[in-house]
């Protein structure tokens, strides 16, 4: 399984996107403007919420 596989794109306040990447039920996710990330089972909950709340401009 490729792991850069592009699943879900989620745009944050400030206008940076935050991707999930994989597939199944291996997933990561990195937010292009502040660059936290997560390795968990439920990352695409974790990058909606993150969008929902970052402030963060696009590097």
């Amino acid at each position: 399984m490729p792991s850069n596989d592009i699943n879900v794109r989620y745009r944050t306040a400030g206008g940076a996107i935050v991707t999930v990447y994989g597939r199944i039920c291996a997933y990561r996710a990195e937010c292009g403007g502040c660059r936290e990330r997560s390795n968990s089972f439920d990352s695409k909950h974790w990058a909606q919420n993150h969008a929902a709340r970052c402030l963060a401009l696009p590097r």
